[in-house]
């Protein structure tokens, strides 16, 4: 009978601390990501259901169907607009530049000061409200609170 010898490796404690932290960090990641996960299936459910309920309701299916079509093709043609703007030489480069000066100067004149905030608030909500309260299918979809 041949006896075999075990060599075990001195391990300094600190190491299986570490491993040990590790594992548990890795864990909690694990645990984190399956109730983001759960989260966001009961979103997912929710938002289906409603979506049912309100296609059921509507009188106008129709024109809901031409809308959503009628949006993926804008999505399509804006894609290939934005590629081929953006395999231009120096042309993303200035319109980042653009983009960034424009967004300060909206800042300033609309955000920077209490007054300002105020107004674009009061634009920002009636122009919401217009728009979501004014048409026959807002009406039959949406329910007006307040």
């Amino acid at each position: 009978m041949t006896t075999m010898r075990v060599r075990c490796a001195a391990v300094a404690p600190g190491r299986v601390n570490a491993r040990a932290r590790r594992a548990t960090r890795a864990t909690r990641g694990v645990a984190k990501t399956r109730a983001a996960a759960d989260d966001l299936k009961d979103k997912l459910s929710e938002v289906t259901a409603t979506l049912s309920e309100k296609w059921e309701e509507s009188d106008e299916k129709p024109a809901i169907v031409t809308l959503g079509v009628y949006g993926l093709i804008g999505l399509v043609a804006a894609n290939g607009t934005l590629r081929a703007v953006d395999s231009l030489p120096l042309v993303p480069d200035a319109l980042e530049l653009v983009g960034i000066l424009f967004s300060g100067f909206f800042v300033y004149q609309n955000l920077l000061y209490k007054p300002d905030r105020a107004a674009m608030k009061e634009t920002v909500t009636k122009t919401l409200n217009k728009i979501l309260y004014s048409s026959k299918f807002a009406r039959s979809v949406c329910t007006r609170s307040g």
